[in-house]
């Protein structure tokens, strides 16, 4: 039984976890999108993608070499009952608290920026283009997220409290 409990709470934190990272510069990033249509936007979202795609990556490195370091906690985690309900509990923590606060449960926006920045120097690590970058992608991916959860509330709780302002 505690076996079953640690694994369904060790899946929620990390599923949790890797929700916080990738979630806010991808929402960010697609909010730019609809609201500029410019072609900035869509390469933000596309380093956005990247960093989700390097931070997925991550999470299934950590997890191959945990199953390879102690291969029965791996198999108890494919063969028990806790991978999908954990799963979905980091989930519906994430949700929840994003209902709770209004705002994006994230790491951060200098993690965010440093894992952007971190796929442009395998390119390219000259200064002025790191520093380009990041303004680009703080414009672009990082700043409309902080804003992103609470706008959408704020303007439908305006126009519902607007409409019964005016009488209808």
């Amino acid at each position: 039984m505690l076996r079953e409990v640690l694994l369904l709470v060790s899946t929620a934190a990390a599923t949790y976890a890797w929700l916080c990272v990738v979630s806010a510069p991808l929402i960010g990033a697609v909010r730019s999108i609809v609201r500029r249509l410019d072609k900035d936007a869509w390469g933000a979202l596309a380093l956005a993608a990247a960093g989700a795609a390097l931070w997925t990556a991550v999470a299934v490195a950590l997890v191959v070499l945990a199953m390879t370091l102690e291969p029965g906690a791996g198999l108890a985690l494919l063969r028990g009952q806790a991978l999908w309900p954990g799963l979905l509990l980091g989930g519906v923590m994430w949700g929840f608290q994003l209902a709770l606060t209004w705002h994006l449960p994230r790491v951060g926006p200098d993690f965010e920026a440093a894992t952007a920045l971190a796929i442009v120097s395998l390119v390219r690590d000259d200064q002025p283009t790191l520093a380009r970058v990041e303004r680009w992608y703080v414009e672009y991916a990082i700043a409309p997220a902080d804003d992103g959860a609470v706008s959408l509330v704020v303007q439908r709780r305006g126009l519902s409290a607007a409409r019964r302002a005016a009488g209808g």
